[in-house]
């Protein structure tokens, strides 16, 4: 007898539940709950985003924006008279001490179906926008489109806010990738002043290593890590840029047999760039990663 009303509150229960899931007659309005689901259902964008998704909006305007990107023509990295349909996505944001604000975004070329082409050798392009309030209204003072090609998978990495010298704002950005066991780890360094926004730093090395391709047959493995920092310059505009690195290295002769052990050795190094004018070149030191 228990199992019979086991079973029938059961039937009941999944009849409830079928009642609810049905859609209302039309012309009826949605209840209060489907509409609540609806709003659910729509991706939740986080504040950052949502703020620099409205700095974007007031460059491109309302109508290429989604939820967290725009869909807008955007000029080749080198042929800058070719413009193709991009998938712009905000990065990074930075409130200058003058109070205008900075935007860092990505793109990705779209497709014919509207998709963004990310494969795992297409690099991220990299943009940047300069813009203040007047009125209560976002203006562009500066628009740097695509111009330069970061990364992997359609993407580049972590943006970092620094200065540069004295009253010289700027961004960092890490940038690399993995392929096939073998990884590494760039920097760019870019100038909020430098009118054409250009890589001051030319992809300089910051760590590789090749862990996840070293087997037995491998007669050369290496891990190598790199930190860096600013330091003045006396009577310089620009600070140093400096890296320092530390790691190891295993080798044995490529004529060895397998069954030979690799030699290991640690391994530390630090290499000192100076702003020339036009971009940071090596004056001291030596950069000891690997290239992969």
């Amino acid at each position: 007898m228990a199992n019979k009303w086991v079973m029938f509150g059961a039937a009941l229960m999944l009849a409830a539940c079928s009642k609810k899931a049905q859609p209302p007659a039309l012309g009826e309005p949605a209840s209060a709950s489907a509409t609540a689901v609806a709003v659910e259902a729509k991706q939740v964008v986080d504040p950052k985003t949502a703020r620099m998704m409205e700095l974007l909006r007031a460059v491109y305007g309302d109508k290429a924006a989604h939820e967290n990107y725009l869909d807008v023509e955007l000029p080749d990295v080198e042929k800058r008279d070719e413009l193709s349909l991009y998938r712009l996505e905000p990065v990074a944001m930075r409130e200058l001490p003058d109070g205008r604000v900075v935007v860092v975004a990505n793109a990705q070329m779209v497709d014919t179906n509207g998709e963004a082409m990310a494969y795992h050798v297409t690099t991220g392009l990299l943009s940047a926008y300069i813009l203040h309030k007047e009125a209560g209204q976002w203006k562009t003072d500066a628009r740097h489109e695509n111009v330069a090609s970061l990364g992997s998978s359609g993407t580049f990495g972590e943006v970092e806010w620094v200065t540069l010298g004295e009253g010289k704002p700027g961004f960092i950005v890490q940038h690399g990738g993995i392929w096939q066991g073998y990884s590494i780890n760039l920097i760019s360094v870019f100038d909020l002043a430098d009118g054409t926004l250009h890589d001051l730093a030319g992809d300089l090395s910051l760590s590789s290593e090749n862990e996840g391709a070293c087997g037995e047959e491998t007669s050369h493995c290496w891990s190598v890590d790199g930190k860096w920092k600013f330091e003045k310059r006396e009577g310089a505009p620009y600070d140093d840029l400096v890296l320092h690195f530390t790691g190891y290295d295993e080798e044995r002769a490529e004529s060895a047999p397998e069954t030979e052990s690799r030699k290991r050795k640690d391994v530390s190094g630090m290499a000192r760039y100076k702003f020339d004018g036009g971009r940071y070149v090596l004056v001291e030191g030596e950069n000891i990663v690997p290239g992969v």
